[in-house]
């Protein structure tokens, strides 16, 4: 049995998995799927919109792409303002090493008391 992850452990792993992810050579496709299954673990609204531009992005320049021929790419050297907005928020998130709650929360103003 493998011992329990906390909280804070794994939310942070869905921004190391973003950045994990981007870095991965993999078809536009490939990319929008393990984005989407990011999305699907995640509270962070910012992220969650972050993550819903990068997949646009990434759907048009799908769509331009003869059939059969996507070429596995990087994103995190994108030239995409989008994904690099995913990219930069999560190298955020994770350098912060601050819980989801937390960053949730610093997003819509809440700051701790001093």
């Amino acid at each position: 049995m493998f011992p329990p992850i906390s909280h804070k452990e794994h939310v942070l792993s869905l921004y190391k998995k973003v950045l994990e992810s981007t870095k991965e050579a993999k078809t536009i496709a490939t990319h929008i799927t393990a984005l989407g299954k990011i999305r699907a673990k995640t509270e962070d609204n910012i992220l969650l919109g972050k993550i819903d531009k990068a997949i646009g992005s990434l759907q048009d320049a799908h769509a331009k792409v003869k059939k059969g021929k996507s070429t596995p790419t990087c994103l995190d050297n994108a030239t995409d303002q989008a994904v690099k907005n995913l990219i930069e928020h999560c190298k955020k998130a994770v350098s912060s090493d601050k819980p989801e709650w937390q960053v949730i929360a610093e997003c819509n103003g809440w700051a701790p008391k001093k």
